[in-house]
């Protein structure tokens, strides 16, 4: 009998993988919504029980990725230990969660002893060949498990450096020069980011303290793909309510004109929230701000109007309020997993647009178009600041194949909407939330 049990475990793994194989979608500017949208932290050290709570999350919601890290990716001499991610990898992978690698460092770590400085570019430059070999798709990691096309393709390091601010800006430059170039030894098509910046957003410093322009040149030369700005929208300190000013798209433009970057480079989130605190607290307010701040951060454009995000990932969907506090908690419960109305409000918008991708994208309109095989989603952010003309009515033209459409917002579907002679008239709107259209074929 155990034997039996053993093959059949053995055999509902096998399926798991092959079907993970053959649904692998690569992270990009192109890829479907779902492959866009994900959440973290998968700490590499807490499989298990201990990561259920984050994989129930993701599953919930319809989201295909998650953010890796480790703070254990490297011994005492800087040598990197890759395998200490082998069974969070697996894990992902038997979960159906493409991961985002994240090595983690902190500038306090100089103080501890033995203390721990931030490496050289050559220490950086062996992590981040290491790490790409290994679990790149169709890496060392991969062969040795026979999975086929799947793994890490996007590698990133050092969170949210400008908070602290105790890491030299050459020193930083360097590991994210070394780290990028070790990985592109391996393979020139996986992408590196810096970990996220939170500055722009908390003190409006466009600099991030100076470790922007610091990497400037490795964002010119495309070693680096794109930066990394995490968002938590706030009733008193970043309010959407007073329209684009605070808004990711700013501060995404103003971060790439003080570093005098040309080049198109991608827009990253892997992180961002919408506080539920102060004059925010109510929680059906929070979700309502949330689709705002959803969009904000998936509609980020290059100056060509093309989409720039890459991905979008809110913080954090797998915490209670016992674990993060009430302001960025997205579940209610746990053991089983159930979602606040922000995180219900992200299961909505992936149910109804997560098999389609972006095709046109207007954020000083406010307004975004997705397609997929089942029609298109239309998105209006109407609110004040965020559109020229706020207002109750949304009129709409439609291709020829539209036959009936759906008017979604925060809290779900809302009504049916008339379609005739390719047009789509809605009425009662309020003029300060955002919506979408959901057209059928």
């Amino acid at each position: 009998m155990k034997q039996f049990r053993n093959l059949m475990v053995t055999a509902v793994l096998m399926s798991a993988l092959l079907s993970q194989a053959s649904k692998a979608e690569t992270i990009s500017a192109d890829a479907t919504l779902r492959y866009r949208i994900g959440g973290g932290n998968i700490v590499t050290h807490l499989t298990g029980a201990p990561a259920a709570q984050l994989y129930s999350a993701l599953r919930g919601v319809g989201a295909k990725l998650g953010r890796m890290d480790s703070y254990g990716w490297r011994d005492l001499d800087r040598k990197p230990i890759p395998d200490n991610f082998d069974a969070a990898m697996l894990e992902a992978y038997q979960q159906g969660i493409t991961p985002v690698i994240l090595l983690e460092y902190e500038g306090s770590y100089q103080n501890l002893q033995p203390p721990q400085p931030t490496g050289s570019y050559d220490d950086w430059f062996a992590a981040g060949q290491a790490f790409a070999r290994r679990f790149r798709p169709n890496g060392e990691w991969a062969l040795a498990n026979g999975i086929k096309n799947w793994g890490a393709e996007v590698y990133t390091a050092i969170n949210e450096p400008d908070v602290q601010a105790t890491i030299p800006r050459d020193v930083y430059r360097d590991a994210l020069a070394g780290l990028a170039d070790g990985v592109h030894s391996v393979d020139r098509a996986l992408r590196v980011v810096p970990g996220g910046f939170a500055t722009c957003n908390s003190h409006g410093d466009a600099t991030l303290r100076g470790y922007g322009p610091a990497i400037a040149g490795l964002l010119e030369d495309g070693r680096l793909d794109g930066i990394d700005l995490h968002t938590y929208y706030n009733a008193r300190w970043y309010p959407l309510t007073k329209g684009r000013e605070f808004s990711v798209q700013t501060c995404f433009d103003r971060v790439k004109a003080v570093m005098g970057v040309k080049r198109d480079i991608r827009f990253y989130a892997t992180e961002f929230n919408v506080a539920r605190e102060s004059a925010w607290e109510d929680p059906k307010l929070a979700a309502k701000l949330f689709l705002t701040a959803l969009w904000d951060n998936l509609g980020v454009v290059h100056a060509d109007g093309r989409p720039a995000t890459v991905l979008a990932f809110p913080w954090n969907l797998g915490d209670t309020d016992r674990v993060d506090g009430p302001a960025y908690a997205m579940a209610v419960s746990e053991a089983p997993w159930r979602p606040d109305l922000r995180a219900r409000t992200l299961r909505s918008v992936l149910q109804i647009a997560g098999d389609m991708k972006l095709t046109a994208l207007d954020p000083k309109a406010g307004k975004y178009t997705l397609e997929g095989e089942a029609g298109q989603v239309l998105v209006w952010q109407n609110l004040p600041g965020w559109t020229g003309t706020p207002g109750a009515v949304w009129e709409v033209q439609l291709p020829p194949w539209a036959r009936e459409a759906e008017l979604w917002a925060w809290d779900g579907k809302r009504r049916e909407i008339a379609v005739s002679g390719g047009k789509a008239i809605v009425k009662g709107l309020s003029g300060d939330e955002t919506y979408m259209l959901r057209v059928l074929r």
